[in-house]
This record gives C-alpha cells, sequence and structure tokens, in this order.
C-alpha cells in the first residue's frame, strides 16, 4: 500500500474555502477607505505614489521569478497589496522613484531573498520603509498639507519640538486625516473601519490589534504622567491625559500597523497570548520612541522588532495535555 502524502508548508495557512488570492483581495478592500481618504486629501499626487508603489512590486517580482526561473505567482495579489500597503505610508510629496524603489525593495529584498511567501521573518512592507527612510530621509518627510502642496510638520513632528501642540490640534481634525501625515496613514476612521472588517471576516486576530492600542494607551498615560511640561499646560486629570492617549492612536503609524502590518500573518506570532503580547509590545514601542527616542514615530520600528521575536512569542502556548509515560 502506498503510504499517504503529507504536504507540510509554510504560513499562511487557511482552512475552509478561503485562498491566498482570495484573502489578499479582502485586504485590498478593507484598504480602500484609507486609500479614497488619501487621494481626497492629498489630490492626485496621493494616487500617482501608490500607483507607481503597487506597479514597481508587481514588475520586480515578475521580473525575478522570470529571470530565475521560477513560476510567476504575481496573480496571488500579494505583491500588489505590498505596494499599496507601502504606497499608503509614504509621503504624498515623495518624488516619483521613491515608491519604485520602495515597491521593488519590499519584494526583491523583503520577501523574494528569503524564498518568497511564507519565509520572511520581518514585514517585507516595513523593511522596504526603513531602507527608505535611512536612504532618504529628506524626502520621507514631504509630507502635505491636505488639500495643498505645501510641505509640512505632521503632528507628532510638532509634538516633539512643543508639547502646546496637544492645544493646536483637535482630537476630530487629527482622526479625519485634517493635517500632515503619509497617505494612508493618516485618517485614523478609514483605517479602523477597514480594520474592523478584516477582523469581522476572521482574516486578522483581535489579539494583535487590541494589543496594540491597549499598549499604545498605557504608556501614553504614564508618558503624561510624568512629563513636567504636560504638568505645567494643567494635564494632569485622567480625562486630559486619556486625550493625549486618542492623540497618540490618531497620529502616526499606530492605526495602520494595528491592523494591517502588525497583523501581517507570516512575521506574527500564531497563540493567542503571543498575538497577545506582540501587538502590546508595538504599542509599548510606538509610545516609547516617540516619546523618548530620537525618531519621530515609532509604531513602524515597533512592528519591525517585536517581528524578530516573533519566535519567542510563539512559545507562550497551551500546556499539553496528559503525560509522557517512560517506556510506553
Amino acid at each position: 500500500m502506498s503510504a499517504p502524502l503529507l504536504t507540510v508548508s509554510t504560513s499562511p495557512h487557511w482552512l475552509g474555502r478561503t485562498t491566498v488570492r482570495s484573502m489578499h483581495v479582502e485586504w485590498l478592500i478593507a484598504l480602500a477607505p484609507a486609500l479614497v481618504m488619501g487621494v481626497y486629501l492629498f489630490s492626485y499626487q496621493a494616487l500617482i505614489v501608490v500607483g507607481l508603489s503597487a506597479a514597481a512590486a508587481v514588475a520586480a517580482e515578475a521580473a525575478y521569478q522570470k529571470i530565475a526561473k521560477q513560476p510567476i505567482l504575481v496573480g496571488d495579489l500579494h505583491a500588489l497589496l505590498m505596494g499599496v500597503l507601502l504606497g499608503l505610508i509614504l509621503p504624498a510629496g515623495a518624488p516619483w522613484w521613491l515608491p519604485v524603489v520602495g515597491g521593488a525593495l519590499a519584494v526583491v529584498l523583503g520577501k523574494l531573498f528569503f524564498g518568497g511567501l511564507g519565509g520572511y521573518p520581518m514585514n517585507p512592507v516595513l523593511i522596504a520603509w526603513a531602507a527608505l527612510a535611512l536612504s532618504w530621509p529628506e524626502h520621507m518627510q514631504s509630507f502635505f498639507m491636505p488639500f495643498t502642496n505645501e510641505v509640512s510638520e505632521t503632528p507628532l513632528m510638532m509634538l516633539k519640538n512643543d508639547v502646546s501642540t496637544l492645544e493646536v490640534v483637535g482630537l476630530s481634525g487629527l482622526w479625519w486625516g485634517q493635517f500632515p501625515g503619509a497617505i494612508g496613514a493618516n485618517c485614523g476612521w478609514a483605517l479602523l473601519l477597514g480594520g474592523l472588517y478584516l477582523v469581522v471576516r476572521r482574516l486578522v486576530p483581535w489579539q494583535i490589534p487590541l494589543g496594540v492600542v491597549l499598549g499604545a494607551i498605557l504608556l501614553s498615560l504614564l508618558a503624561a504622567y510624568t512629563d513636567p511640561n504636560l504638568g505645567q499646560l494643567g494635564y494632569n486629570t485622567f480625562g486630559q491625559n486619556f486625550a493625549i492617549a486618542l492623540f497618540h492612536l490618531g497620529a502616526g503609524g499606530v492605526m495602520i500597523s494595528a491592523f494591517f502590518l502588525g497583523t501581517e500573518p507570516v512575521s506574527s506570532p500564531v497563540t493567542p497570548w503571543g498575538m497577545f503580547l506582540f501587538g502590546l509590545g508595538i504599542g509599548f514601542m510606538a509610545v516609547i520612541v516617540r516619546v523618548w527616542g530620537g525618531p519621530v514615530d515609532g509604531a513602524f520600528f515597533g512592528v519591525l522588532v517585536m517581528s524578530a521575536a516573533t519566535p519567542l512569542f510563539d512559545r507562550i502556548r497551551p500546556k499539553v495535555l496528559g503525560k509522557v509515560v517512560p517506556g510506553t
């Protein structure tokens, strides 16, 4: 008798009728509100940046697989999804070549060099983002003021230099993206809508977004209570300090990291407690870097650092039932 064939493959693993392609289609649908708001706020420049990033990612994957004489797998839409995600975390004022280089780096350096989908240890989108941020920091900070082509500081940049920014930037305007920021990370409500869609569809685990949000809130409250400059401004009640926490959630890359970057299925943990602690660490890192570190936004760095620790988080698993009896 022939033994049954057991096929073992790397993650992501999905039960039911969901395929890798259909999963990526739903991720693109979930990103649509953020993309629409980005185009609304930053006009056609936003669409050009995202389009170039997506086209470069797809072309780079097809070219690499053609040269390497591998099956061309652009039809699974993973390269397209990575290109769109990278474009959404870039500024609308980026020169045309920046998303092209970034899209190619995400696919080739972040994904294919590690063997393709399922083999990479860190989020390929953020590997490309980090390479761009380190190589061309001046272009990575070309943030437009909404509805204009005027380059301006983001609320996080202003907060880093002057804590009185909290009295100028309103939470409502911040969450609706009325201040400078990345194309798709600027409108918190759009990201929350798309993220909840993925959670309801059970395409991303709820533990990671919950951990990110909770971690950012807890560290924001701690930072607020220990900052003497905020005390001088009168921020000494729980309600006022919680408003600072909402500021950190709505500004920068926390929301897109919570639902779209931190939940990347290959580089994130697979156990429930591991996922929650993974998200908690991202939230902690985001605020730690923002308040006490050098770079302005730490959410993306938090995802990269926590991804490196994913094998450790995967060791947090339920205790095995039963016991091993020697000699049996």
